[in-house]
């Protein structure tokens, strides 16, 4: 199929660029459009496929058709709204949105169909490294603002031999890997997110905050048995403490979510999902 995919390159790891890798894995040709030179998109695709870069002012035309957008900013305020406004527009065909209570939420008064789609990992990038487990926690990214900074804080204190800063997203699958725990705070508790997969995908044991929905659970990630999930910051530390200890159960949880992670969910599997859903409910048809 040819695809034109269309999202801001600012950044080498953001998430169209891993959604791009996966097309062209699948055997896509794939053409890549900044938002800003939409207007230059010629007609000669299978499909427009617009992914979030936190461009809200750069539509597909109504000549280029299909259009399927994935959003993936929805859990905050302003992207909600320029998102709901998109859609009411009916400015795509189809749309994918990885948190479940914003894609109920968005079905609601939206005129496109709208379906519920997670993000994963790209096994390249994120990948196990056969290396010492050096550091008791690992947790790669920006401290986040109240409350998660003063988690991090709290860990870097309690557990100074730990990992707890930015890095090259080349990196992080080293960090990981070098991890016993890899810890995921989303600040809103929106959904699963891509740093569970990368801490998975790199072989730590994932120790995440509890979501707001059951996005885990759908997925097929079951506490204690993929990974673990903790209520508070007490709840935090003697789940770290106990499975720091118990190296036994902490690598079975560990090789559980890894195995769970690399066989069903990496941008090639979810890429190929999207593809399949978009030619069923479009009807696509190959040139």
């Amino acid at each position: 199929m040819k695809i034109a995919i269309i999202f801001g390159k600012e950044l080498p790891y953001t998430m169209g660029v891993y959604f791009e890798r996966a097309l062209k894995t699948l055997g896509h040709q794939v053409e890549h459009y900044s938002p800003q030179d939409i207007g230059t998109i010629r007609a000669e695709y299978d499909l427009y496929f617009r992914v979030d870069d936190g461009h809200y002012d750069h539509y597909i035309p109504e000549r280029l058709k299909p259009r399927v957008y994935y959003v993936s900013d929805v859990h905050l305020k302003k992207p909600f709204k320029r998102v709901r406004r998109i859609l009411s527009d009916k400015k795509y065909e189809l749309v994918f949105c990885p948190m479940r209570k914003e894609t109920q939420i968005l079905r609601k008064k939206s005129p496109v169909e709208i379906v519920w789609m997670n993000v994963g990992c790209d096994p390249d990038i994120h990948k196990r490294v056969d290396t010492e487990r050096t550091y008791d926690v690992g947790f790669v990214g920006s401290d986040g603002g109240v409350p998660r900074k003063f988690y991090l804080q709290e860990i870097k204190e309690r557990y100074p031999n730990s990992f707890i800063s930015q890095a090259d997203y080349r990196e992080m699958g080293r960090i990981y890997s070098s991890s016993k725990i890899g810890l995921s705070f989303a600040i809103r508790g929106e959904c699963f997110t891509m740093r569970n997969y990368e801490i998975m995908a790199g072989g730590a044991m994932l120790l995440m905050k509890r979501l707001r929905d059951d996005s885990a659970e759908k997925l097929g990630f079951i506490d204690r048995e993929h990974l673990v999930i903790f209520d508070g910051p007490k709840d935090l530390f003697d789940l770290i403490d106990y499975y720091l200890k118990d190296k036994q159960e902490r690598e079975r949880i560990a090789e559980n979510g890894y195995r769970l992670t690399i066989e069903r969910h990496t941008y090639t599997h979810r890429l190929k999902e999207m593809v399949d859903i978009a030619r069923e409910r479009l009807g696509l048809r190959e040139r």
